[in-house]
């Protein structure tokens, strides 16, 4: 649980199918569209995806979804639809979603997170730059254009390197 500056607690939990109806209201307040949303709590039953729920005083004030992708050899999560109630917006709500989806990614074994961001929108893009997203390549979309944004979720340690001098040296070892 977390305290915000005007002294309301509010707290991150995974969705349920039962949280549906709110889920959907608060998309509706974002001007969001509430489509495939019934559909897409499958991949939620399947582990394939975790919709986190941020709460304060039993309301809904933001939401977002992670969904985990396996192939050539690690492991890779996709964050989406990040969403703040505008009355509740720069208050941190978006940077602890964000943080607790990169956790539960790490606690999968992930070692990359990617998200979708539109161009205009330049506090998110402000946002997951500041949280070290990096570019990785142009997104269209059908409402306009946007960024693919990719952040490695474990920290690699530097790659080996031949000293300087071994560089010029003749393969007979001369």
């Amino acid at each position: 649980m977390a305290t915000l500056p005007d002294g309301l607690d509010w707290d991150i939990r995974a969705a349920t199918r039962a949280d549906l109806s709110t889920l959907v209201a608060l998309r509706q307040r974002v001007g969001w569209s509430s489509g495939g949303l019934d559909a897409g709590f499958a991949t939620v039953e399947a582990g394939r995806q975790l919709v986190l729920l941020a709460e304060s005083q039993s309301r809904l004030v933001g939401a977002c979804a992670v969904t985990f992708h396996v192939g050539g050899g690690r492991g890779r999560a996709h964050v989406s639809d990040l969403l703040v109630d505008p009355d509740w917006r720069r208050r941190g709500i978006a940077t602890a979603l964000l943080d607790a989806a990169e956790d539960a990614a790490r606690q999968r074994g992930h070692v990359e997170c990617t998200l979708d961001v539109d161009a205009h929108n330049s506090a998110a893009l402000a946002l997951y730059l500041g949280r070290g997203y990096r570019h990785h390549r142009p997104a269209y979309f059908p409402w306009g254009p946007g960024y693919t944004l990719k952040k490695p979720l474990v920290q690699r340690p530097p790659a080996a390197r031949r000293p300087f001098w071994r560089f010029w040296a003749r393969s007979d070892g001369s």
